[in-house]
C-alpha cells in the first residue's frame, strides 16, 4: 500500500540508487524501508548485508579487526551491493560509510544521496540506556550528546555532499517532497509489484 494520498504519488525518475546517510538513529533504516515501499524499490540496510556477507555482526567485525578492518568490508559490501545489478535499491548506511574509501563519492556516482541531518538532541534522547551502554566510546566521550557532536563534526563534511538534506521533519511525504525538488522523483503511477 502507497503511504501518500494518490495526489501525492510520486515514481523516481532515473535508474539510480538512492542512499540515505547520516548519524546513528537519523532513521536511516525506518525512512528506508517507507521509500522502498513508497516508490517500490528494493531495500538494503548495509550493516546488514555486511553481516550476511561475512556472516559475522558489524560489532565481532569491530573486536577482531579494528575499525580499519571493519571499513574495508563495509566498502567491499558497498561496492558489491551498488553493483549488483537488478533494480535500483534504497540503501541505508552505516553512519561512517560515506567518511571511508571515497565511499561518499561513489554514493553520490551511482544515484542521489539523502542526508537525514536530524539535531543531535534528538538522536541523544532516542538512544536508549543499554545501546549506551554498549559503547565505549560514547562512555568516553561524556555520553551520547557529547559523542555524537564529536561525530558530527567529524562526519559533517562527508554527509554535506549529499545531494539533498533533509533537517526537520523528516517523514515520508518531506522526503519525498524534498527528493521531487531535487529531480528524483515525478508525478505518476508507481510501478506494478513485480
Amino acid at each position: 500500500m502507497n503511504p501518500l494520498s494518490p495526489s501525492e504519488t510520486l515514481v523516481p525518475t532515473g535508474s539510480g540508487h538512492l542512499s540515505i546517510v547520516g548519524l546513528p538513529g537519523a532513521g536511516k533504516t525506518t525512512l528506508g524501508r517507507q521509500l522502498a515501499a513508497h516508490f517500490n524499490r528494493p531495500f538494503l540496510d548495509l550493516d546488514h548485508a555486511i553481516e550476511a556477507r561475512t556472516g559475522r555482526g558489524v560489532r565481532e567485525i569491530f573486536a577482531e579487526e579494528g575499525e580499519a578492518g571493519f571499513r574495508a568490508v563495509e566498502a567491499e559490501t558497498l561496492r558489491a551491493a551498488l553493483a549488483a545489478g537488478g533494480p535500483p535499491l534504497v540503501l541505508a548506511t552505516g553512519g561512517g560509510t560515506p567518511c571511508f574509501h571515497d565511499n561518499m563519492a561513489l554514493l553520490n556516482q551511482a544515484g542521489i544521496t539523502l542526508w537525514l541531518d536530524v539535531p543531535v538532541e534528538t538522536l541523544a534522547a532516542r538512544m536508549a540506556p543499554e545501546e549506551v551502554a554498549k559503547r565505549p566510546l560514547i562512555a568516553a566521550a561524556g555520553g551520547a550528546e557529547a559523542w555524537l557532536r564529536e561525530t558530527l563534526t567529524a562526519r559533517k563534511r562527508f554527509y554535506a555532499q549529499a545531494r539533498v538534506r533533509c533537517s526537520v521533519a523528516c517523514t515520508l511525504p518531506a522526503v519525498v517532497a524534498r527528493l521531487a525538488a531535487a529531480g528524483f522523483a515525478r508525478p505518476g503511477p508507481l510501478p506494478a509489484a513485480s
